[in-house]
């Protein structure tokens, strides 16, 4: 034989000697995932079946009495814990609100200017304005002013008649409104068709 054909039987046989070094591998792979496999699949049983009385005397059974009295798990639910914000607390009333307003008869002869601390506050010369004044009146003690300039018989509808009034009044209440109870009334000014002179006059209120 020659030295070629010699050279190609080694490597057949090397080639030969691989392929089952190979099998051999996957073989034992096989068997290694075979047993992982039932290992696991075996404990799952176990777990899974039902619990099977023994004869007396088996180290660590449970007597049959020990088996019924044992509770299944119970899943617990917890309800979400009420916090303090949870809770509504009462609405605060709003700031008391103080305003003017007039009533009565309209062009009874008098433009009646009102000053609250000092600050003016409007000129009424008929019923039915409002105006705010809760930013003129302070804490504690406040004067508002009432000065009734008289405009002539030019400006008097009512000739003269004294029952033709004109009030303005300082109300105080959680907002300006045209209804409020006679309680909410803090300080009255009239004056009415018959008089004809110019009247300064102020009166001290309270604010709390």
């Amino acid at each position: 034989m020659s030295q070629s054909g010699g050279a190609v039987q080694a490597a057949k046989k090397k080639g030969q000697e691989m392929v089952k070094a190979l099998l051999d591998l996957v073989i034992l792979a096989l068997l290694l995932a075979g047993a992982g496999f039932g290992g696991y699949f075996w404990g799952l049983h176990e777990r899974l079946a039902p619990i099977q009385e023994v004869p007396p005397g088996t180290a660590n059974a449970l007597q049959p009495s020990a088996v019924a009295a044992t509770p299944a798990p119970v899943k617990t639910v917890t309800e979400p814990t009420k916090t303090e914000s949870a809770t509504a607390a009462p609405a605060k009333s709003g700031k008391t609100k103080y305003w003017i307003t007039s009533s009565g008869e309209d062009y009874i002869g008098y433009s009646i200017t009102v000053k609250v601390n000092d600050n003016p506050v409007d000129s009424f010369f008929g019923p039915g304005k409002n105006v705010d004044v809760s930013r003129y009146v302070n804490a504690g003690n406040n004067e508002i002013s009432f000065e009734a300039k008289a405009l002539g018989k030019e400006y008097d509808k009512h000739k003269s008649d004294p029952n033709a009034v004109l009030t303005v009044q300082l109300v105080k209440g959680p907002h300006v409104q045209d209804e409020f109870k006679s309680s909410d009334v803090l300080v009255t000014y009239k004056r009415n068709a018959s008089e004809k002179e110019d009247f300064n006059d102020s009166e001290n209120f309270t604010a709390k």
